[in-house]
């Protein structure tokens, strides 16, 4: 879920991609709707700081649809980058080089080998 590496720096490269193609999609809200704009351009922010990417990339995914219909297709440039990137972010997850890396971080598992007897707690 978090790998470094050229793997890692690959997830930030989808990540910035995402969030640069949903700046794009604000123009198109920007006239009509300034505070979604504002909201959706800190949206942005934190999709490349790798915080909540999951559910992140998938709002950026219904913002890409959505201007694509409202828009009555005249979005496809923006919104034909965004939504598949999002979604590859979205099932991939954020990479090593993200606040969700740093908060919620690898987990190793130990199993106990059955043969030892378990150590007693007092």
């Amino acid at each position: 879920m978090f790998p470094v590496g050229l793997p890692g720096a690959g997830l930030v490269c989808l990540r910035l991609t995402a969030a640069l193609s949903l700046c794009l999609t604000t123009q198109w809200v920007r006239a009509g709707f300034p505070a979604i704009a504002w909201l959706l351009e800190i949206l942005c922010f934190l999709m490349v700081v790798g915080f909540a990417t999951p559910v992140l990339a998938t709002l950026c995914a219904l913002v890409g649809i959505y201007a694509l219909i409202s828009s009555g297709g005249t979005a496809w440039n923006c919104a034909g980058i965004s939504i598949p990137v999002a979604l590859a972010l979205a099932l991939l997850g954020p990479g090593g080089y993200s606040v969700d890396a740093r908060l919620f971080g690898r987990r190793s598992v130990v199993i106990n080998d059955p043969s030892e007897p378990p150590e007693r707690k007092h």
